[in-house]
């Protein structure tokens, strides 16, 4: 009994090692790219795939495997498809001022690097002189890019806050230190900060913020409105998708003082979804919801006298439902019983039915049918009685060849006629968008409602020339599909004659035809003439009498007197941009001191003149204390040239 035991025992396991490697890999959904066309043709005949056999697909022009190839190979295993089929964009070389790039080349592979070197005088983001970026799914890591090395660093302006030093401006490796007001912090985070000037400037620059809610990140095929930097408690933001996406969740959140409520939603692929599940005829839904995603199950029933052939759930896979069952009617035998007499059923129809004091007979002809369970229906007709045929199963007609569907193809060879209930697939041709359910079925001998294969865009070169565009993006093929998004630019001297919009170089394809937007030449850059004049400032060089567009130039300011602005403006369509005002300093005066019993704390020193907006330190003389607070030392803050004395009074 135990080698019987042993023996059934291993055969069971080598049963079950059988049945997992012969684990099936169905049709694979390729990512940019695509595998041969007789396999959709005949996917019946090759899918689904044994372990260990493998299937070759190629990339579209543009894209590449994850190894760099214009093709690849996938093998099927017991987890799927390995690795899985998908194709990358190349990355086209980025714009890089003031340096080189080693590389020659035009494109870039998924993760491949770029190194590149700025000019003498110039720096990296990081600070170096050397940097490198890489190709990813998304684009470039980071965008290279070389500014100028700094000699010092200028104070910028600080709202809400305070510095702790008069200094203006600060050599490389000194620290800045400020302060921020209450309801607000600093860079890092705190009520106070640090910033230490490096070559390329400031570590981080001085800023006192309140305490909100954290700038929203870019959403892969969507946006927001409004777009800010940062939002204060009480802000609503509204999320929205491009065309073929959708709001996974809410499409609004809101800045409570805790954070964002509910979560930032993403762009759902409405490919992953997938329409109302199919119903064959004779079928019931059991669960179900209004939507449905990649991986939802769905439990189908069949009707009260009929078989279900085929898996009792569908699955949602990759926008399409798998197969549902069909279901056959069935025909219940009759019981066979012996039928009561003539006369038995006329009396008892007759006591039931006819009227008191009639004679049944001077009715002359008459009917009287008696139901029974599971008895065919009797008949007396003038005397005479039969049975009538049992009912039978209404006929199920069966459907002709499936109709032709324009840009598409059948998978699967084509019969003459199908079943009731039996389905076939279409799948459109290459760039062609399916619109509507793939799987139709014969139904009573009609063929359910048909998809429609949407017609692709044709890049038109000689409109583009007429409208002065080119793709954004290089790519080889000039073809897209419905609903996809075409990003133009314009040529060379042009721009975009609808400049205020949005997005006014994308298109999106629709139905086979494509909008271009049109671009027209630019204006002649006006020149500016000899920049403004400030009140207690001067140009840092000596004016010129004529700048072109895009020029620039720097101001200061007197001693002591504050720099409020940018410090440098630019030319820009003839006119200068806004210049900075200089806001003149405060003096201490030793008579308002002498008057108000005040004397200057000793870390000032000598010191007369302060900068706006620095806080200067007073005490109250031997014996005096503040006439309004009792307090006996004194922060005040130079506002505009004056600065407000406590007075201090004798105890």
């Amino acid at each position: 009994v135990k080698m019987r035991s042993c023996v059934f025992f291993l055969v069971l396991m080598c049963s079950e090692k059988l049945l997992a490697a012969g684990k099936p890999c169905d049709l694979p959904h390729v990512g940019n790219g695509l595998i041969a066309q007789y396999y959709y043709v005949f996917k019946s005949y090759y899918f689904p795939m044994r372990e260990e056999q493998q299937l070759a697909y190629s990339c579209l022009a543009g894209y590449t495997t994850g190894a760099g190839m214009e093709g690849g190979r996938t093998t099927c295993t017991a987890e799927g498809w390995s690795p899985a089929p998908h194709c990358y964009r190349k990355c086209s070389r980025p714009l890089l001022d003031n340096g080189v790039f080693y590389s020659t080349e035009m494109y870039f592979k998924i993760h491949q690097k770029l190194e590149f070197k700025c000019d003498p005088g110039y720096h990296t983001p990081s600070g170096g002189t050397e940097d490198t970026v890489q190709c990813q799914a998304e684009g470039w890591s980071t965008q290279p890019s070389c500014t100028k090395n700094l000699d010092s660093c200028q104070v910028p302006s600080l709202h809400h806050g305070s510095y702790l030093t008069a200094q203006q401006e600060l050599r490389p490796d000194e620290t800045l230190l400020y302060r921020c007001e209450e309801g607000y912090h600093a860079a890092g985070g705190n009520a106070t900060g640090a910033a230490v000037c490096l070559a390329h400037g400031w570590s981080l620059t001085p800023s006192c913020t309140k305490r909100t809610c954290p700038a929203l990140s870019g959403i892969a095929h969507g946006g927001f409105h409004p777009v800010k930097t940062t939002y204060e408690e009480g802000d609503v933001v509204h999320f929205f998708c491009e065309g073929n996406y959708s709001v996974s969740e809410f499409d609004l959140i809101q800045c409570y003082y805790f954070g964002w409520y509910p979560d930032p939603p993403v762009c759902e692929d409405v490919k992953t979804k997938c329409p109302p599940p199919p119903l064959p005829p004779h079928t019931q839904m059991t669960t179900g919801g209004r939507t449905f995603h990649h991986g939802d199950r769905v439990r189908v029933r069949c009707q009260r006298g009929f078989q279900r052939e085929g898996s009792e759930e569908i699955r949602c896979e990759e926008g399409k439902w798998t197969s549902p069952p069909v279901c056959v009617g069935t025909r219940d035998e009759l019981v066979s019983e012996e039928p009561p007499s003539l006369e038995s059923a006329a009396e008892a129809t007759q006591a039931r039915e006819t009227p008191v004091g009639e004679d049944p007979m001077a009715l002359g002809c008459f009917q009287t049918v008696v139901s029974l369970t599971r008895l065919p229906a009797l008949t007396w007709l003038s005397g005479s009685h039969h049975l009538s045929p049992p009912l039978m199963p209404e006929m199920q007609q069966d459907c002709s060849s499936p109709p032709e569907i324009k840009n598409a193809l059948l998978l699967g060879p084509v019969l003459r006629s199908y079943k009731n209930g039996s389905s076939v697939e279409y799948v459109c041709q290459r760039y062609h968008l399916l619109d509507g359910p793939s799987t139709v079925y014969c139904e009573k001998g009609n063929w359910t409602a048909q998809p429609v294969c949407l017609e692709p865009c044709t890049l038109n070169v000689t409109e583009m020339n007429r409208y002065n565009v080119e793709l954004k993006w290089k790519q080889e093929e000039l073809l897209f599909r419905h609903g996809d998004l075409v990003e133009f630019d314009c040529k060379e001297g042009y721009r975009f004659l609808q400049a205020a919009a949005v997005s006014p170089g994308r298109e999106q394809c629709a139905h086979g035809r494509l909008k271009y937007p049109r671009c027209v030449a630019q204006a002649p850059a006006e020149k500016c003439g000899p920049p403004p004049s400030i009140a207690n400032g001067a140009l840092t060089l000596p004016p010129l009498p004529q700048y072109d567009s895009r020029s620039s130039v720097q101001y200061r300011c007197s001693d002591y007197y504050f720099l409020q602005g940018p410090e440098t403006i630019s030319c820009s369509e003839g006119q200068w941009t806004s210049p900075p005002v200089c806001i003149e300093p405060c003096a201490l005066s030793e008579d308002e001191m002498e008057r108000n019993n005040l004397l200057l704390q000793g870390l000032y020193g000598n010191q007369v003149h302060f900068y706006h907006g620095d806080y200067v330190g007073f005490y109250c003389k031997e014996n005096h204390l503040g006439a309004e607070s009792g307090a006996t030392l004194f922060q005040v803050q130079c506002r505009r040239g004056q600065l407000m004395y406590p007075k201090c009074i004798e105890r």
